[in-house]
């Protein structure tokens, strides 16, 4: 039903001089994004009492975040006992100040998630239009509006709840700043990176990527030097970052610092490894397991007391160990981890599951948009950018250097929220291509499209709800956008 709503925008929409139809006003968005926060409000209501009607199982993502922002609420400012076993306790320092403005009950942090949520169509709008046109734009907020898996995680205490709105404040801050459009533009860009990292530490390899995109691809800044632009967006960086680097600097003089970048490692790299997560011998599944259990079978291996730190390069070099032995299976693992991430299905969420949130909501079996619906469109819209030059370079740069932060490590669904929103944007200007050749009557390019939106979803493994609803995003996506008046494009 809610992808019906593509439908309408033509009404909605005036046509331009040439193929791309630009909003009438800014009621398309108003009305985008209300339909945005509706169904994140109404998903919310059925889950509401799952959620917070029962406590989230001991050492999930939502029973840790909780845990920590309750003990920072209460006064333990380095986040209680149970701190050391969050890679990114970021989002708990967040959640504990939103839970004390919030009278100390959940639900209002859980309001706030939604409405930055319904947000995300207009960021990804103002992305599409400035780097393609107004028609990208608008049909990226769409698909941003009823994408079900981040209504999913909008309605969760976890941090991969912000991903989306944090990712699509990225690429708004940075294409602002790349147009020239002053300074306050880079220093938004950096807190922004700065945010995402704190919430997935991975993404500290796209972060050079934006950034040196935005001081080097593009138009001169509006002061003085690229130079200046990178620093102001380092300093935006900064001040997210040092008083997080700060808190984690007194947790080890306390005797509570942590490490799991190593163990995190290795479970994605060893010869049992398949990789999605993969129990690790001798260590339990589950947080306690991979600080304790980590800890404790590397310090039995070398002998000695280890610190945090010393446990993580532990396991890193396990894992070179079976990258130098067999070079080979690594590559193999490297293309099924590529798989694992563009897969259709949402798996692995570590304590709270997709599917059985589906069965709980009403709203989530609507005909939403799913992965494996915007994967294959994603990828005309790749080459749609590519053909755009630089001006749209910033969208292949984020996804390649998300998808090779995602590859060192092990893949699960959750972990490859900050790839949807370049690519929503992508999928809208994959249609546009789509669009653009129908009514050119360039067949060939349309015969090829097609190909490549099928092979795209065998490839993804899309599942035939999701093959029909990336049909019919298609064919209402390609219906909305106007012919051109002229031969000239």
């Amino acid at each position: 039903m809610p992808i019906c709503a593509i439908a309408g925008l033509r009404g909605l929409m005036l046509p331009g001089p040439s193929l791309t139809v630009r909003p009438r006003s800014a009621s398309v968005l108003v009305q985008i994004i209300v339909v945005a926060f509706v169904l994140r409000l109404l998903h919310l209501r059925a889950v509401l009492p799952l959620e917070l009607g029962h406590p989230p199982e001991v050492g999930m993502d939502r029973w840790l975040s909780m845990h920590i922002a309750t003990a920072v609420a209460d006064g333990r400012w380095l986040g209680g006992w149970a701190a050391p076993y969050d890679s990114s306790p970021g989002y708990a320092y967040l959640l504990a100040a939103l839970y004390r403005i919030c009278g100390r009950q959940w639900l209002g942090p859980l309001l706030i998630q939604i409405a930055l949520g319904a947000l995300v169509p207009l960021l990804v709008w103002d992305v599409g239009a400035r780097l393609f046109a107004p028609t990208v734009g608008t049909l990226a907020a769409v698909i941003a509006a009823i994408y079900a898996p981040a209504i999913f995680y909008e309605t969760l205490l976890v941090k991969y709840a912000l991903l989306p709105f944090v990712v699509a404040a990225v690429l708004a801050c940075a294409v602002r700043g790349w147009e020239g459009r002053g300074r306050w533009w880079f220093l938004a860009a950096g807190l922004a990176l700065g945010a995402l990292i704190e919430l997935r530490p991975n993404n500290v390899l796209t972060a050079p990527v934006v950034a040196g995109w935005m001081v080097l691809g593009g138009r001169p800044p509006v002061f003085r030097g690229a130079a200046s632009a990178l620093v102001v967006a380092v300093l935006g960086a900064a001040l997210v970052m040092v008083p997080m680097a700060v808190r984690e600097q007194a947790a080890v003089r306390r005797g509570a610092g942590s490490s799991l970048w190593g163990i995190h490692f290795y479970i994605g790299t060893n010869a049992a490894a398949d990789g999605a997560y993969t129990p690790v011998p001798g260590v339990r599944d589950d947080i306690v397991g991979h600080i304790v259990d980590a800890r404790a079978v590397a310090e039995r291996r070398v002998g000695r007391v280890l610190a945090p730190s010393d446990v993580s390069w532990f396991w890193f070099r396990e894992g070179l160990a079976f990258v130098r032995e067999h070079p080979g299976r690594y590559a193999l693992l490297e293309v099924k981890k590529a798989w694992l991430a563009l897969q259709g299905d949402e798996a692995g969420s570590f304590g709270d599951e997709f599917h059985d949130a589906c069965r709980a909501s009403w709203v989530l079996r609507l005909p939403l948009l799913t992965f494996g619906a915007i994967c294959p469109l994603a990828v005309i819209g790749l080459v749609a950018a590519v053909r755009q030059g630089r001006r749209a370079a910033l969208l292949p740069l984020f996804t390649a250097g998300t998808m090779i932060s995602l590859l060192i490590f092990f893949v699960e669904g959750r972990y490859r929220l900050p790839l949807v929103t370049p690519m929503v944007i992508l999928a809208a200007a994959g249609i546009d291509r789509l669009a653009a050749a129908c009514h050119r009557g360039r067949w060939l390019a349309v015969a090829t499209g097609g190909v490549i939106v099928l092979t795209g979803a065998v490839a993804c493994a899309a599942d035939n709800r999701e093959a029909w609803l990336l049909l019919v995003l298609v064919i209402l996506g390609v219906s909305v956008v106007s012919p051109p008046r002229s031969a000239a494009h």
